[in-house]
């Protein structure tokens, strides 16, 4: 009988993996009165579901057969010396939620390699992802391989990955990463190799921010305001300027990206400035869209 008990107890330990959990804001941080719920936990139905299984057998789950020159096995991502760049993380920011919300195992493989590939990268100082230029290639991204903003966009997918397998490995990854850009961003800041990352840093500040909210280290709000330092300033944008009121005042991208950067910062810092900010930006932008 014991012998069963001590079993079944090892067993337990050996099966049971962690669950992802709804993550709630940290002291200094805004409490938030909603929640982000992890990949998932709400089943799509009917024609919701329909759309989605539509994408996967569209080019969102068939990109890497469509577009081999930059998504098949030379890409950066996958350790080749194909495309360095943004686009094999844009791609799987979308396939791997699709895949992880619709459990399908066909999609999950594709994914997997870019993910295992991007926590192994990691070198010992902290920095991940691509670290080596090539040649110039027609239709290939294979310059600025250390950029920041492409690693933004990896964060995201990590954050997804984590969202939906609760694989602690991303907490270590991220922890170290963001400690390399606490020591490397006053030497190399975010428009160091091109300008896009100051634009759409806010979507490393979000990254940050959630780590913060799991590991409570306290580097992690120090980087923050670095990081705001370093990006366009929306929130003078927005309320001082007219950048919102003429059109081709700014890239569109960077706009819908940056466009919630005062909301990001003011998880930390409550100055109405920030809220002040976006409404007024959304306001401009409504009105410069109905002319």
């Amino acid at each position: 009988m014991r012998f069963n008990i001590a079993l079944l107890l090892l067993l337990t330990s050996v099966c049971v993996k962690a669950q992802p959990q709804i993550i709630a804001p940290r002291a200094p941080l805004k409490q938030d009165v909603y929640r982000e719920l992890p990949i998932g936990a709400i089943q799509p139905q009917g024609w919701l579901r329909e759309m989605l299984v539509r994408q996967k057998n569209g080019a969102t789950g068939k990109l890497d057969e469509l577009y081999p020159l930059v998504m098949g096995k030379r890409n950066g991502w996958l350790g080749g010396d194909g495309d360095q760049w943004e686009r094999g993380p844009y791609w799987i920011d979308g396939l791997l939620p699709l895949a992880y919300i619709l459990k399908d195992k066909e999609l999950i493989a594709k994914v997997k390699p870019w993910v295992e590939w991007a926590i192994k990268s990691q070198q010992p100082d902290g920095y991940f992802g691509p670290a080596k230029d090539y040649p110039h290639e027609h239709g290939v991204q294979r310059n600025n391989s250390r950029d920041w903003w492409p690693k933004m966009v990896m964060l995201k997918v990590l954050k997804q990955y984590y969202m939906a397998t609760a694989d602690e490995r991303i907490v270590k990854l991220f922890t170290n990463y963001f400690k390399y850009q606490l020591k490397e961003l006053p030497l190399k800041p975010l428009d160091n190799w091109t300008f896009w990352a100051r634009f759409r840093a806010a979507d490393n500040l979000m990254v940050v921010y959630w780590l913060y909210n799991i590991t409570g280290d306290s580097f992690l709000l120090d980087l923050a305001n670095l990081l705001h330092r370093q990006t366009f300033d929306f929130t003078t944008a927005f309320l001082y300027s007219d950048l919102l009121s003429r059109t081709g005042s700014i890239h569109g991208v960077n706009l819908a990206q940056g466009f919630k950067s005062p909301m990001i910062y003011y998880q930390q810092n409550q100055d109405p400035k920030y809220a002040e900010a976006f409404k007024k930006g959304l306001a401009d932008l409504k009105n410069l869209t109905a002319q």
